[in-house]
């Protein structure tokens, strides 16, 4: 199969996982910091809401564009995207977006929460920054500070994470990471509050809920490489929803403050 022929297939399968429902964090088990430019599908399971005890399986796209020459790069993760306006090689920033899937009520499996009404999917736009040190002669192995700031109809929320990639041999990379994810009430009360406007017909207690420290997380996964073109990697995202978010009827009584995302995936890497 020809190079043009590879890269036809992958964005026809990304575009089938696009017309798929996907809920918020799914496709954090992918990373794909040690690779300058690839395109690939990731097939994943994870809670159906966040807070769920009940999973559910999806498609996530992925991939990053580093522009030739340059440490500027565009990089898709799920549903989000990040665009890196610095061509520097230890410092990274620029805008992101995020599409928050919400709370589809129709694609939830518990009976009560089930019952509550559906929280509509938004647009989230912010900022993002990346402190890296990258081995000299092997950017394979390298450690990432970062942070990112996201704002929507529904307040805000931050991340501050910590990444790093090992060489362990001539194809395969480790990954290890950790993270803390912050949101103002605004934003954890919409998701994870119980009212009048949103209760619908669950009977669940009313509840709301502060700002604070909503989850944290940690990252381990892996990146073999095939050949000089093609990579499978697998991953797993191991969190705590937290604060106020995990006091939430629908996390404490009805679901599970303990959240597992993990799957596999494929890329094809080219020059």
């Amino acid at each position: 199969m020809s190079k043009k022929s590879k890269i036809t297939v992958l964005s026809c399968a990304i575009g089938l996982a696009l017309a798929t429902s996907f809920t918020a964090h799914a496709g954090s088990f992918l990373e794909v910091e040690s690779v300058p430019t690839i395109l690939g599908l990731g097939i994943g399971s994870g809670p159906d809401y966040r807070g769920s005890d009940e999973t559910t399986t999806a498609a996530a796209p992925f991939g990053r564009y580093t522009f030739s020459g340059q440490q500027r790069y565009i990089q898709l993760q799920a549903n989000e995207v990040t665009l890196n306006l610095l061509d520097n090689a230890k410092y990274r920033l620029g805008p992101i977006l995020n599409y928050n899937f919400g709370r589809d009520s129709s694609e939830i499996d518990d009976v009560i929460v089930k019952q509550m009404k559906t929280i509509d999917g938004k647009l989230e736009a912010g900022i993002f920054g990346d402190v890296v040190w990258a081995e000299q002669g092997n950017p394979r192995n390298r450690f990432i500070l970062g942070a990112t700031v996201l704002k929507g109809e529904e307040g805000y929320q931050s991340k501050i994470s910590a990444r790093w990639w090992h060489q362990v041999s001539p194809a395969v990379d480790l990954h290890v990471g950790g993270g803390l994810i912050y949101a103002n009430d605004k934003y954890n009360n919409h998701y994870f509050g119980v009212n009048a406007a949103n209760v619908g017909t669950s009977a669940l207690p009313f509840y709301t809920a502060g700002s604070g420290v909503n989850e944290t997380y940690l990252t381990l996964g892996g990146l073999l490489y095939l050949s000089k073109e093609w990579a499978l990697g697998a991953g797993v995202r191991l969190s705590t929803i937290s604060g106020d978010a995990g006091d939430s009827p629908i996390v404490k009584t009805r679901g599970d403050s303990g959240q597992v995302i993990g799957g596999v995936a494929v890329g094809y890497m080219w020059k």
